[in-house]
């Protein structure tokens, strides 16, 4: 009973949320908004929901910070981190991103740099009772690891040849990579990184403009496909029409929801 009230409370903050971003596109109501559409369940409408949220304020780092968390969800990690990296360029103190994004590094196994991120983050918010579990929690060793069987004494030494050579952990090239590189003053290492993005990704415009800054090219240097789309391309109108009319479909069917819950 206790979860149906509960659900049916996520719906009437889903009904009053959507009234006001329907009233002014521009509200921050869409971080709650999204975020009582992912604690339902409902990860497509809270991904849509943050993804106009952020394209219509584009500097507002909590809207960022609640895409990454959907997209974490959703096991979209290099979405997530892309989205946690746009987070902490607006706001580079934010808690939620700086935990954010050590989670993911976490989930990838990138112990060392989720380590160093949590050490930054213990710096802005020393009191912060998460930043301190969690770097207590990633130092302490697997429970498992003290259960690996020894090798009997008479085993032979001689199993692997001696010219072996040891395994190296390449770091995977991401945007939150390059950006640490940057931020350290290690340009070369950072532009390194974006072109080895751009191999990959060709056609990404957000990593090539940087990788020009980087480089030192002026933004009228670079190719037609990395140039920003043109006014007529990202017209208000038609985009406000349809963000309107989603906001609109979002509530009727909040509506339906609340009706059979109650």
């Amino acid at each position: 009973m206790k979860r149906v009230q509960s659900s049916a409370d996520l719906i009437g903050k889903i009904s009053t949320y959507l009234q006001i971003v329907s009233k002014d596109s521009h509200s921050t109501a869409f971080v709650p908004l999204a975020e009582a559409y992912r604690q339902l369940g409902l990860l497509g409408d809270a991904l849509e929901a943050a993804r106009m949220g952020t394209a219509m304020l584009p500097h507002f780092c909590p809207g960022f910070t609640t895409l990454g968390r959907i997209l974490a969800q959703m096991g979209r990690i290099d979405e997530a981190l892309i989205a946690y990296t746009k987070a902490l360029e607006i706001d580079h103190q934010s808690q939620s991103a700086l935990v954010g994004l050590a989670r993911l590094h976490l989930v990838r196994g990138e112990r060392e740099l989720a380590r160093k991120i949590l050490y930054q983050a213990a710096e802005f918010h020393p009191d912060d009772e998460l930043i301190a579990n969690m770097l207590v929690a990633i130092d302490m060793p697997s429970p498992w690891q003290h259960r690996k069987a020894t090798p009997p004494a008479e085993a032979s030494p001689a199993v692997a040849p001696a010219s072996a050579e040891p395994v190296v952990s390449i770091p995977i090239p991401t945007a939150t990579l390059a950006e640490i590189y940057a931020k350290q003053g290690l340009t070369d290492q950072a532009a390194y990184v974006y072109e080895e993005i751009l191999r990959s990704e060709p056609d990404n415009r957000a990593v090539a403009r940087r990788l020009a800054e980087l480089r030192g090219f002026p933004p009228s240097s670079l190719p037609a496909v990395v140039a920003a789309p043109s006014s007529e391309a990202v017209s208000a109108s038609p985009a406000k029409h349809q963000l309107l009319e989603t906001f609109e479909r979002w509530l009727r069917a909040a509506q339906v929801r609340r009706a059979h819950v109650q």
